[in-house]
């Protein structure tokens, strides 16, 4: 079950467990690649949140990179 805090500032937010699903990673990853800034989050208390908005630009990037051979 997806959960996607809708409207906050007219945005879609995903918790970490919702990119597990969408993106087959582990949640340690996710969480790695938010503490080092690779995707953009907010952090609400414990929990990390990421707008689609951020998630669209890390998804690109990653995209431009495997093109290039960088990754």
């Amino acid at each position: 079950m997806t959960i996607k805090i809708d409207n906050v500032a007219g945005e879609v937010y995903y918790s970490v467990k919702d990119l597990v699903n969408l993106l087959s990673l582990t949640d340690l990853t996710i969480r790695n690649y938010l503490r080092r800034k690779k995707l953009k989050g907010q952090k609400v208390g414990k929990f990390w949140y990421v707008s689609k908005e951020n998630l669209k630009t890390f998804l690109e990037g990653n995209k431009k990179k495997r093109f290039l051979g960088v990754f």
